[in-house]
Protein backbone atom coordinates (compact mmCIF):
# COMPACT_ATOMS: atom_id res chain seq x y z
CA UNK A 1 0.00 0.00 0.00
CA UNK A 2 1.51 3.24 -1.05
CA UNK A 3 2.14 6.32 1.44
CA UNK A 4 -1.49 8.66 -0.53
CA UNK A 5 -3.80 5.51 0.59
CA UNK A 6 -2.29 4.89 3.71
CA UNK A 7 -4.22 5.64 7.26
CA UNK A 8 -1.60 8.38 8.40
CA UNK A 9 -1.95 10.76 4.81
CA UNK A 10 -5.95 9.79 4.54
CA UNK A 11 -6.36 10.70 8.44
CA UNK A 12 -4.38 14.06 8.12
CA UNK A 13 -6.47 14.48 5.30
CA UNK A 14 -9.74 14.27 6.50
CA UNK A 15 -8.67 15.79 10.18
CA UNK A 16 -6.28 18.57 9.93
CA UNK A 17 -7.49 19.92 5.97
CA UNK A 18 -11.22 19.23 5.81
CA UNK A 19 -12.28 19.27 9.81
CA UNK A 20 -13.80 16.53 9.24
CA UNK A 21 -16.18 15.42 12.13
CA UNK A 22 -15.91 11.85 11.59
CA UNK A 23 -14.53 9.99 8.83
CA UNK A 24 -13.81 6.40 7.00
CA UNK A 25 -11.07 4.54 5.10
CA UNK A 26 -12.66 2.70 2.21
CA UNK A 27 -12.07 0.13 -0.57
CA UNK A 28 -13.96 1.39 -4.74
CA UNK A 29 -13.61 -0.42 -7.48
CA UNK A 30 -13.25 1.85 -10.59
CA UNK A 31 -12.96 0.45 -14.26
CA UNK A 32 -11.42 -2.67 -12.80
CA UNK A 33 -9.33 -1.04 -10.43
CA UNK A 34 -9.60 -1.26 -6.73
CA UNK A 35 -8.71 2.29 -4.48
CA UNK A 36 -8.59 3.45 -1.17
CA UNK A 37 -9.85 6.39 -0.15
CA UNK A 38 -11.26 8.62 3.05
CA UNK A 39 -15.02 9.24 3.02
CA UNK A 40 -16.08 12.09 5.50
CA UNK A 41 -19.16 13.27 7.09
CA UNK A 42 -20.67 10.18 6.10
CA UNK A 43 -21.31 11.36 2.39
CA UNK A 44 -18.38 12.91 0.95
CA UNK A 45 -15.41 11.29 -0.83
CA UNK A 46 -12.18 12.56 -0.69
CA UNK A 47 -10.66 13.00 -4.58
CA UNK A 48 -8.59 15.58 -4.46
CA UNK A 49 -6.71 17.52 -1.85
CA UNK A 50 -3.05 19.51 -1.21
CA UNK A 51 0.12 17.15 -1.47
CA UNK A 52 -2.13 14.64 -2.76
CA UNK A 53 -0.60 13.81 -5.68
CA UNK A 54 -2.01 10.62 -7.27
CA UNK A 55 -3.87 7.03 -6.15
CA UNK A 56 -2.15 3.97 -6.85
CA UNK A 57 -4.11 1.10 -6.92
CA UNK A 58 -4.64 -1.97 -4.61
CA UNK A 59 -4.12 -5.66 -5.70
CA UNK A 60 -6.91 -7.34 -7.42
CA UNK A 61 -6.93 -9.88 -4.30
CA UNK A 62 -7.74 -7.02 -2.19
CA UNK A 63 -11.17 -8.30 -1.13
CA UNK A 64 -14.52 -6.70 -1.07
CA UNK A 65 -15.11 -3.27 -1.51
CA UNK A 66 -17.71 -0.30 -0.24
CA UNK A 67 -19.00 0.37 -3.62
CA UNK A 68 -18.00 1.79 -7.38
CA UNK A 69 -17.02 5.51 -8.12
CA UNK A 70 -17.94 6.62 -11.21
CA UNK A 71 -15.02 9.24 -11.29
CA UNK A 72 -11.44 9.72 -10.31
CA UNK A 73 -9.11 12.54 -11.44
CA UNK A 74 -5.79 10.85 -10.35
CA UNK A 75 -4.42 7.35 -10.67
CA UNK A 76 -1.25 5.78 -11.78
CA UNK A 77 -2.27 3.59 -14.96
CA UNK A 78 1.12 2.22 -15.38
CA UNK A 79 4.59 1.78 -14.66
CA UNK A 80 7.12 1.52 -17.36
CA UNK A 81 11.26 2.06 -17.51
CA UNK A 82 13.26 5.23 -18.66
CA UNK A 83 15.65 3.81 -21.19
CA UNK A 84 18.39 6.19 -23.39
CA UNK A 85 19.69 8.90 -22.89
CA UNK A 86 16.93 11.59 -23.53
CA UNK A 87 14.70 9.97 -20.88
CA UNK A 88 12.78 13.53 -21.32
CA UNK A 89 11.61 12.69 -24.91
CA UNK A 90 9.13 10.33 -24.15
CA UNK A 91 6.13 11.37 -25.73
CA UNK A 92 2.54 11.07 -23.10
CA UNK A 93 -0.50 10.10 -24.48
CA UNK A 94 -3.28 12.76 -24.13
CA UNK A 95 -4.80 13.40 -20.72
CA UNK A 96 -1.22 11.53 -19.47
CA UNK A 97 0.45 13.30 -16.93
CA UNK A 98 4.18 11.92 -15.54
CA UNK A 99 5.61 10.94 -12.05
CA UNK A 100 8.78 10.26 -12.38
CA UNK A 101 10.27 7.68 -10.14
CA UNK A 102 14.00 5.98 -9.09
CA UNK A 103 13.57 2.53 -8.20
CA UNK A 104 16.79 1.48 -6.41
CA UNK A 105 16.81 -2.73 -7.03
CA UNK A 106 17.80 -2.44 -10.50
CA UNK A 107 21.58 -0.68 -9.17
CA UNK A 108 23.81 -2.91 -7.06
CA UNK A 109 25.94 -0.30 -6.05
CA UNK A 110 25.61 3.87 -5.53
CA UNK A 111 28.62 3.59 -8.24
CA UNK A 112 26.41 1.80 -10.69
CA UNK A 113 23.51 4.28 -10.15
CA UNK A 114 26.42 7.57 -10.75
CA UNK A 115 27.35 5.99 -14.15
CA UNK A 116 23.63 6.42 -15.40
CA UNK A 117 23.98 10.27 -14.47
CA UNK A 118 27.18 10.03 -16.59
CA UNK A 119 25.46 8.28 -19.37
CA UNK A 120 22.27 10.62 -19.10
CA UNK A 121 24.37 13.62 -19.04
CA UNK A 122 28.15 13.96 -18.46
CA UNK A 123 28.31 17.07 -17.66
CA UNK A 124 25.22 17.07 -14.92
CA UNK A 125 27.73 15.74 -12.35
CA UNK A 126 31.18 17.66 -13.34
CA UNK A 127 29.04 20.69 -13.09
CA UNK A 128 27.64 19.90 -9.62
CA UNK A 129 31.05 19.11 -8.44
CA UNK A 130 32.34 22.53 -9.84
CA UNK A 131 29.52 24.58 -7.67
CA UNK A 132 30.25 22.03 -4.54
CA UNK A 133 33.96 23.14 -4.50
CA UNK A 134 33.00 27.11 -5.08
CA UNK A 135 30.81 26.58 -1.92
CA UNK A 136 33.40 24.83 -0.41
CA UNK A 137 36.12 27.41 -0.54
CA UNK A 138 33.91 30.36 0.02
CA UNK A 139 31.60 29.06 3.03
CA UNK A 140 33.44 25.81 4.24
CA UNK A 141 31.95 22.33 4.73
CA UNK A 142 28.01 22.41 4.99
CA UNK A 143 25.91 20.33 7.23
CA UNK A 144 23.71 18.23 6.20
CA UNK A 145 21.13 15.91 7.66
CA UNK A 146 18.34 13.78 6.32
CA UNK A 147 15.79 13.73 8.74
CA UNK A 148 16.09 17.23 10.37
CA UNK A 149 13.74 17.84 13.15
CA UNK A 150 13.84 20.96 14.13
CA UNK A 151 10.77 22.74 13.00
CA UNK A 152 12.60 25.93 11.63
CA UNK A 153 13.39 24.02 8.32
CA UNK A 154 9.79 23.53 7.51
CA UNK A 155 8.96 27.04 8.41
CA UNK A 156 12.23 28.21 6.32
CA UNK A 157 11.05 25.87 2.96
CA UNK A 158 7.16 27.11 3.35
CA UNK A 159 8.98 30.61 3.31
CA UNK A 160 11.10 30.36 0.21
CA UNK A 161 8.17 28.66 -1.60
CA UNK A 162 5.70 30.99 -0.90
CA UNK A 163 8.45 33.91 -1.82
CA UNK A 164 9.02 32.28 -5.05
CA UNK A 165 5.64 32.78 -6.51
CA UNK A 166 4.62 36.27 -7.74
CA UNK A 167 1.25 35.68 -7.12
CA UNK A 168 1.49 33.66 -3.76
CA UNK A 169 1.07 29.81 -3.48
CA UNK A 170 -2.25 28.44 -3.57
CA UNK A 171 -1.33 25.77 -1.10
CA UNK A 172 1.21 27.14 1.08
CA UNK A 173 -0.82 29.62 1.46
CA UNK A 174 -3.91 28.19 3.13
CA UNK A 175 -3.58 27.70 6.76
CA UNK A 176 -5.50 24.14 6.67
CA UNK A 177 -2.95 22.56 4.61
CA UNK A 178 0.05 23.62 6.58
CA UNK A 179 -1.54 22.36 9.34
CA UNK A 180 -1.99 18.94 7.48
CA UNK A 181 1.72 19.03 7.07
CA UNK A 182 3.13 20.04 10.57
CA UNK A 183 0.55 17.31 11.76
CA UNK A 184 2.52 15.03 9.71
CA UNK A 185 6.12 16.26 10.41
CA UNK A 186 5.42 15.83 14.22
CA UNK A 187 4.23 12.13 13.60
CA UNK A 188 7.34 11.52 11.51
CA UNK A 189 5.90 11.15 8.41
CA UNK A 190 7.14 13.71 6.51
CA UNK A 191 10.90 13.53 6.45
CA UNK A 192 12.94 17.40 6.24
CA UNK A 193 15.83 16.68 4.93
CA UNK A 194 18.47 20.11 4.78
CA UNK A 195 21.93 22.03 3.80
CA UNK A 196 23.25 24.62 6.72
CA UNK A 197 26.03 26.73 6.03
CA UNK A 198 27.07 28.52 9.65
CA UNK A 199 23.97 27.68 10.86
CA UNK A 200 21.88 28.66 8.22
CA UNK A 201 20.10 27.17 6.11
CA UNK A 202 20.55 26.78 2.39
CA UNK A 203 18.73 24.11 0.96
CA UNK A 204 15.44 22.40 2.55
CA UNK A 205 13.38 19.37 0.91
CA UNK A 206 10.33 17.83 2.42
CA UNK A 207 8.96 14.49 1.61
CA UNK A 208 6.62 11.33 2.84
CA UNK A 209 8.94 8.15 3.60
CA UNK A 210 6.53 5.23 4.00
CA UNK A 211 7.08 1.13 4.33
CA UNK A 212 11.04 2.35 1.88
CA UNK A 213 9.19 4.51 -0.36
CA UNK A 214 10.56 8.12 -0.15
CA UNK A 215 8.56 10.78 -1.89
CA UNK A 216 10.23 14.25 -2.61
CA UNK A 217 7.55 16.29 -1.92
CA UNK A 218 8.70 20.30 -1.78
CA UNK A 219 12.30 21.33 -2.76
CA UNK A 220 13.56 25.25 -1.56
CA UNK A 221 16.33 26.91 -1.59
CA UNK A 222 18.29 30.54 -0.26
CA UNK A 223 18.06 32.62 -4.00
CA UNK A 224 21.36 34.06 -1.97
CA UNK A 225 23.00 30.28 -2.83
CA UNK A 226 21.54 29.60 -5.96
CA UNK A 227 24.51 29.94 -7.73
CA UNK A 228 25.98 27.29 -5.81
CA UNK A 229 23.71 24.80 -6.63
CA UNK A 230 22.37 23.93 -3.02
CA UNK A 231 18.68 22.81 -4.49
CA UNK A 232 20.72 20.31 -6.56
CA UNK A 233 23.86 19.41 -3.86
CA UNK A 234 20.97 18.52 -1.52
CA UNK A 235 18.87 16.14 -3.71
CA UNK A 236 22.12 14.32 -4.99
CA UNK A 237 22.65 13.81 -1.20
CA UNK A 238 19.41 12.96 -0.21
CA UNK A 239 19.51 10.35 -3.06
CA UNK A 240 22.56 8.87 -1.86
CA UNK A 241 21.53 8.01 1.38
CA UNK A 242 18.23 7.09 0.20
CA UNK A 243 19.99 4.38 -1.41
CA UNK A 244 22.31 3.44 1.21
CA UNK A 245 19.48 3.42 3.53
CA UNK A 246 17.87 0.67 1.61
CA UNK A 247 14.88 2.21 0.46
CA UNK A 248 12.72 0.62 -2.53
CA UNK A 249 11.98 3.61 -4.55
CA UNK A 250 12.60 7.41 -4.16
CA UNK A 251 9.82 9.26 -5.91
CA UNK A 252 10.08 12.45 -7.59
CA UNK A 253 6.01 13.02 -7.97
CA UNK A 254 3.95 14.55 -10.48
CA UNK A 255 5.34 16.68 -13.12
CA UNK A 256 7.47 17.06 -15.91
CA UNK A 257 10.66 19.38 -14.40
CA UNK A 258 13.51 18.45 -17.07
CA UNK A 259 16.35 17.64 -13.70
CA UNK A 260 13.07 14.78 -12.60
CA UNK A 261 14.04 13.43 -15.67
CA UNK A 262 17.48 13.43 -15.28
CA UNK A 263 17.72 11.31 -11.97
CA UNK A 264 14.10 8.70 -12.68
CA UNK A 265 14.79 5.66 -13.36
CA UNK A 266 10.96 4.78 -14.15
CA UNK A 267 8.23 6.84 -15.15
CA UNK A 268 4.41 6.28 -13.47
CA UNK A 269 1.47 7.48 -15.94
CA UNK A 270 -0.96 9.30 -14.91
CA UNK A 271 -4.91 9.33 -15.85
CA UNK A 272 -8.50 10.03 -14.85
CA UNK A 273 -10.60 7.48 -14.74
CA UNK A 274 -14.02 7.18 -15.33
CA UNK A 275 -16.85 10.30 -16.59
CA UNK A 276 -16.35 13.79 -14.51
CA UNK A 277 -19.62 14.81 -13.34
CA UNK A 278 -20.74 18.01 -15.45
CA UNK A 279 -19.71 20.67 -12.21
CA UNK A 280 -15.80 19.21 -12.20
CA UNK A 281 -15.68 19.89 -15.99
CA UNK A 282 -17.19 23.27 -16.25
CA UNK A 283 -15.80 24.01 -12.98
CA UNK A 284 -12.17 23.40 -14.22
CA UNK A 285 -12.87 24.55 -17.75
CA UNK A 286 -13.98 27.97 -16.19
CA UNK A 287 -10.93 28.44 -14.03
CA UNK A 288 -8.64 27.53 -16.92
CA UNK A 289 -10.42 30.18 -18.94
CA UNK A 290 -10.23 32.82 -16.48
CA UNK A 291 -7.05 32.12 -16.03
CA UNK A 292 -6.23 32.52 -19.70
CA UNK A 293 -7.99 35.29 -19.66
CA UNK A 294 -6.36 37.52 -17.15
CA UNK A 295 -2.93 36.29 -18.31
CA UNK A 296 -3.19 37.64 -21.82
CA UNK A 297 -4.73 41.08 -20.90
CA UNK A 298 -1.84 41.37 -18.18
CA UNK A 299 0.29 38.99 -16.06
CA UNK A 300 0.39 41.69 -13.33
CA UNK A 301 -3.14 41.34 -13.03
CA UNK A 302 -3.42 38.05 -13.09
CA UNK A 303 -0.98 37.84 -10.12
CA UNK A 304 -2.74 40.57 -8.17
CA UNK A 305 -6.32 38.79 -8.40
CA UNK A 306 -4.73 35.39 -6.72
CA UNK A 307 -3.56 37.69 -4.19
CA UNK A 308 -6.43 38.90 -3.66
CA UNK A 309 -8.23 35.41 -3.97
CA UNK A 310 -5.66 33.55 -1.37
CA UNK A 311 -6.34 36.44 1.09
CA UNK A 312 -10.15 35.99 0.88
CA UNK A 313 -9.36 32.67 1.19
CA UNK A 314 -7.53 32.88 4.14
CA UNK A 315 -9.68 34.83 6.27
CA UNK A 316 -12.79 32.86 5.75
CA UNK A 317 -10.57 29.56 6.59
CA UNK A 318 -9.77 31.97 10.24
CA UNK A 319 -13.66 32.93 10.67
CA UNK A 320 -14.78 29.04 9.90
CA UNK A 321 -11.72 28.10 12.44
CA UNK A 322 -13.02 30.51 15.39
CA UNK A 323 -16.21 29.80 14.87
CA UNK A 324 -15.81 25.58 15.48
Amino acid sequence: MDFFASEPFLTSLAKEFHHAKDFLIKTYEIDGRIVRLAEINGRRTILTGPFYDYVKPLPSNHGATHGALKFIPSVVTSTIPLAGPKPNGYQLGTGQDPAPLIVWSGFSTWEAYEELLKERDKGLLRVMRRRRAKLLSEHGVPAYLFDDRNIEALEMLFTWKREQYEGGHETLQDPRALAMLRHLFEDGHLVVSSLKIRDQYVAVQAGFLWRGDYLALIPAYDPAFAKYGVGKELLLRMLEDSYRKGHKSFDLLQGAEPYKFDFATHLQIIESLGTPPLAYWVRSRAQAAAKAALVRVSPRLFYGVKRAVLAARRLRTSMKAEKS
